[in-house]
């Protein structure tokens, strides 16, 4: 089983030339982090639409929510800058390293996906069939991601890329105090926000 992402930037033709800028170097930056981490390939096409193929699709859901972290908290911009995410997994092999000329169900999946999902938001489908409860829970944890202010999703980048480490290392790392970094997190869900990420890994294994 793979993992294919498909996304594209919202209204990035009236983003200002600073605001794109930035956007096009946040998801290189993931693409890179996804490629070493990984061993994920990612590709930027048609200029504001990317996807990204995990050989290991335990790896993709957590990647994909540090992607929409790390747009959301750019500091070139005042407001988040928004993407629609499609995460498509299924049993396939991969036979490039370039996602854009990779092709096979997976691919498929994703792309259609993308082109149903509400702008801002994430989906995810396994091998073409995905429960109303997943869908439920991705669709609320969409909502909670895009109103979050810049200095949550910092944490929350922060929370994910550390392995979801205890809240002293956490609080270590952003220079404050254990109690500040437990209220912090515990504000925003992020105990459930992991406990979701294992809810999908768990889905990945048994499927």
């Amino acid at each position: 089983m793979i993992a294919v992402l498909t996304g594209d930037l919202v209204n990035s033709s009236k983003m200002k030339p600073d605001t794109y800028t930035a956007a096009i170097s946040i998801l290189k930056n993931i693409m890179h982090l996804a490629d070493e981490r990984y061993g994920a390939k990612g590709e930027i096409y048609r200029g504001d639409e990317f996807q990204i193929q995990f050989p290991n699709p335990n790896h993709a859901i957590g990647c994909t929510l540090l992607l929409k972290l790390a747009l959301h908290c750019a500091p070139q911009t005042d407001k988040p800058i928004l993407c629609t995410l499609s995460l498509a997994y299924g049993e396939q092999t991969l036979h490039s390293n370039n996602p854009t000329t990779a092709t096979g169900p997976v691919f498929i999946e994703s792309g259609r996906g993308l082109n149903k999902t509400p702008r801002g938001d994430l989906t995810i489908g396994f091998a073409g069939n995905v429960s109303e409860e997943m869908q439920l829970l991705t669709g609320f944890l969409s909502h909670q991601l895009n109103k979050m202010t810049k200095t949550q999703a910092e944490l929350l980048y922060t929370y994910i890329i550390n392995d979801f480490s205890d809240h002293q290392k956490i609080a270590e790392i952003t220079k404050t105090s254990r109690q500040n970094i437990s209220n912090r997190l515990s504000s925003i869900g992020a105990t459930l926000i992991r406990d979701y990420i294992g809810v999908v890994n768990q889905r990945v294994t048994t499927a």
